[in-house]
Parts: C-alpha cells; structure tokens; sequence
C-alpha cells in the first residue's frame, strides 16, 4: 500500500492534522473494524484484577461548559460514598472520533472510582479543551449546586487519549503547569502527521510520569519504533507497552487487552494503589514479563 502524493501535498498546503487521507484507506479513528476482542488473561494476576469493572456503578450525562464546549461526564453513580474523593480524569478523542466510541476504556476508568470528562469535540490534538475540560471539573467541585460538589480530588488530575487525542493529553500535560499529575498516550502518532503548530508536542517536555500504550500492529500511525523513542525522550518517571497484535482500533468499542495495565497506572499514580504499582515497579515488575506485550519498559520507579 503506498501514499497518494496529492493527498501528501494537501496535508503540508492545509497545515492541519491531515487524518482523513487515513480514514479513506483504512478505516482509521471512527470505529469502522470490528469491535475489540474480549480480554483473554491467564496468568498475569495483576493485569486480570483491573481489566474488569471495578465497584462502582457508572452514570453518564452530556454536561456543556460556559463557553458552550460539549462533554460527556463518566462518574461513580454513588459520588463521595465513606467520604471518597474521585480523581479526575480528562480524555482525548482520536480523530473524527467521539467519546461513544471509547465507551470501555471510559466505563472502566469510572467503574474503579474516576471521574472522567470526554469532550464530544472530534479534534482535540491542540488538548485546549482537555484543559478547559479540567478546569470544569475544579469549577463543578466548587458549586454547591453540582453533584460533584466537594467530592472530587482536585490535586489527583489525569489525561489520557487515542491517537491525536494522545498528542492533546501530551499536550495538556506538559502545558497544565502541574495540575496534571500523569498521562497514557494510546497510539500516540509519529510526527509525519502533525503539521499545525498548534497540534504539536514534545514527549521531552513531559515531566508527569507517562505510560505509552501501542499495538504492534499499528505501522503506519504509531509504530512501536516511534513510542519506544517517545519513551526514550521523557526525561522522568515513564513506561511503555506494545500489545502484540493490535491495531490502531483496538482501543475502540470494549477497550481490549488495554483495560487492565491503563487502569493500573491511573490507580497507582492517582490513587496510592500499592496493588497496581507493583505492574510496573514489582521486583520483577508484571508488565515488563508479561508475554502478551512487547517493547516493555519502565524507567524511573523509586
């Protein structure tokens, strides 16, 4: 298969994410291959333990900020029960994507006591309204009128995204001046095609610890090459996971073999799960032995 140079020439003339060329040769971003396979775990207990629901029953709404940006809320449908105080998690759709198609990934992430906000925009790569999606969720924290009044943990902050949705949460980490505290990039793209500044980013300037996620069948958009360099580049606390198999749908429709190590980082570094940690800093850590992944890594784990 090889690239139509006109479409090459429209990318650079346009200076935009010049995804749809991908859209119209294979059917990337807005969900047009079949649905995820259900998670097949054996004998890596600390994967299979997060890649089921967790405790908590999820409730959605569509919320809409002051500035009209529209969302989807992804909560615990029993807020602040015993006095808990839910991280916030901000995500990032893949292109022409919305918050729908992701809902495994979403629905777990809740289900294990997260608070997600999904923005229905199907461009995020510039992560402003990940950010703005943020300070929502802080405003919404401070209204006595909000059911999350008071039962959020604003100092445990989260991005996570698929595709250029990974280059918005890279984004809102690195320009969050710190009220991000960690970032899973899923199939974060290769820089070819990323052509407007205000698209983007530079793992090098992630300070936040960072998981990257990526398939081993995923060549064109984020080969695993391109996230091992990515990991290579952020200077502290990082890991990297290719699962062997997957494309760049994967993370689409129930989340697959993604669910169990993306919710174990959030756990650990959101919410002191001792459990969770040890997926990536165990002696040996889970991930780093876990056959069903490739090109593991972890650096930086006190």
């Amino acid at each position: 298969m090889s690239f139509d140079p006109c479409c090459a020439r429209l990318r650079r003339q346009n200076g935009r994410w010049y995804w749809l060329f991908l859209v119209s040769i294979l059917g990337l971003e807005i969900g047009l291959s079949a649905d995820s396979p259900a998670p097949v775990i054996t004998n890596y207990p600390i994967e299979a333990h997060y890649s089921v629901a967790g405790p908590w029953d999820v409730s959605f709404e569509t919320h809409h900020d002051s500035s009209g940006n529209g969302y989807e809320l992804i909560y615990p449908s029993r807020l602040g029960t015993n006095g808990f105080k839910h991280p916030i998690l901000t995500w990032g759709n893949g292109t022409y994507a919305t918050p729908d198609l992701y809902a495994g990934i979403l629905n777990q992430l809740a289900s294990w006591g997260f608070v997600v906000i999904a923005p229905t925009n199907t461009m995020t790569g510039t992560g402003a309204e990940m950010l703005a999606g943020v300070q929502e969720m802080l405003r919404l924290n401070s209204s006595p009128a909000s059911i999350f009044y008071g039962k959020l943990d604003t100092n445990a902050i989260g991005a996570l995204g698929h595709s250029q949705g990974a280059g918005g949460a890279c984004r809102a980490a690195v320009n969050s001046n710190g009220l991000i505290k960690t970032a899973v990039l899923i199939d974060l793209p290769a820089q070819v095609w990323i052509s407007k500044a205000a698209d983007a980013f530079d793992p090098a300037q992630l300070m936040a610890p960072t998981l990257f996620l990526g398939g081993s069948g995923d060549w064109l958009v984020a080969a695993p090459k391109i996230l091992r360099d990515y990991y290579n580049a952020v200077p502290g606390q990082a890991a990297l996971l290719i699962l062997n198999g997957a494309d760049h749908l994967v993370p689409q429709h129930s989340g697959g073999r993604y669910l169990g190590y993306l919710t174990a980082w959030m756990r650990c570094q959101l919410q002191g799960d001792h459990y969770a940690r040890d997926a990536f800093a165990g002696t040996p850590a889970e991930a780093t032995m876990n056959t069903n992944w490739s090109y593991q890594a972890v650096k930086n784990f006190p």
